[in-house]
């Protein structure tokens, strides 16, 4: 199965891509985010080239690109929904005549900020309170619509990523930040309550159930020719953690006390209290999400302070 991996570089897109075999992946060339016009046409000529490689082979279309966070603006978001609108009406237009899937990586905390009575299943009423989490929900609805007469959608509410590789630069990846924080000294500041609840699911971890999710698909999508169904899943740990809970363990982790300091932001209202999470098929889940929280912390404060310490290097 021919597999597209939009966003191969963020921090989800380079674990898909370690996961899938180099002779199944489809190399797009470089795409300028930031420069409508020119993506746009860029979208264009890649999608056609998709079209041709995979032929009547199967394949497969995972977006796992976006730069919004949940401090992002209205005007930014919109600019992101209409390249993505791009993208899904063109591979609509274009799209290769094998069985096909499209898989959108979607935020379980973005849609779920305002629902009530967690822990949240794929069947709870998503109420987004921010720009970032009505980007999320639109692009579902914009996947499904899109392509509804030309392949499944799976649509992915994935709950906190973290992993190594995070951007920095981000307002996000709390994990990420508190390794940050924990090398340099200098405090980290908290937004909200440190006995706020999330659910942290590990890059590999998270890529594993996509990728498993796909290929069930995929064999049903053979058996059921014809019949392009949506589906919205829940991919999490199902394991809730405070954040109090988790500055203490990235403490245990480097073996130091972490500054933390209190603020404002204009985006905390935008985020839940309480996000406990209950992934589709459990079971799978089991099997699949299998990194221990505190190994995946580990693993992130050793790739921060390698960076670090390379950044320090002379050259």
């Amino acid at each position: 199965m021919l597999t597209w991996i939009v966003g191969s570089g963020g921090l989800l897109g380079s674990a898909l891509s370690k996961h899938v075999q180099e002779a199944n992946r489809f190399e797009s060339p470089g795409f300028n985010w930031n420069a409508h016009e020119l993506l746009t046409q860029q979208f264009d000529e890649a999608i056609k080239e998709f079209q041709h490689q995979a032929g009547q082979e199967p394949w497969c279309v995972i977006w796992a690109a976006g730069s919004a966070t949940t401090s992002t603006d209205v005007p930014a978001t919109a600019r992101e929904l209409s390249t993505f609108k791009h993208f899904t009406e063109t591979l609509r237009n274009h799209a290769p005549q094998g069985p096909g899937i499209f898989f959108l990586s979607s935020s379980a905390g973005g849609v779920y900020a305002g629902s009530s009575a967690p822990p949240f299943t794929d069947e709870s009423e998503p109420i987004p309170l921010s720009a970032y989490g009505q980007l999320k929900l639109d692009q579902e609805q914009q996947a499904k619509e899109a392509l509804k007469n030309t392949c499944p959608v799976i649509i992915g509410r994935i709950s906190n990523l973290y992993g190594p590789g995070q951007n920095l630069e981000k307002l996000q990846g709390l994990i990420s930040r508190l390794a940050l924080s924990a090398i340099t000294k200098e405090p980290i500041t908290m937004f909200v309550s440190l006995d706020t609840i999330r659910d942290y699911i590990y890059t590999d971890d998270a890529a594993k159930v996509i990728l498993a999710l796909v290929e069930a698909q995929q064999k049903n999508a053979i058996s059921n020719a014809g019949k392009n169904q949506a589906s919205t899943v829940i991919i999490a740990s199902g394991q809730p953690t405070s954040l109090g809970y988790l500055i203490n363990m990235m403490q245990d982790v480097a073996h130091t006390k972490i500054p933390v300091a209190y603020g404002n932001h204009s985006s905390a209202g935008a985020q839940a209290r309480d996000l406990r999470l209950m992934p589709t098929n459990a079971k799978q889940a089991e099997t699949l999400v299998n990194t221990p929280l505190s190994a995946g912390v580990k693993n992130v404060y050793l790739d921060i302070l390698n960076r670090y310490q390379l950044a320090l290097s002379p050259r």
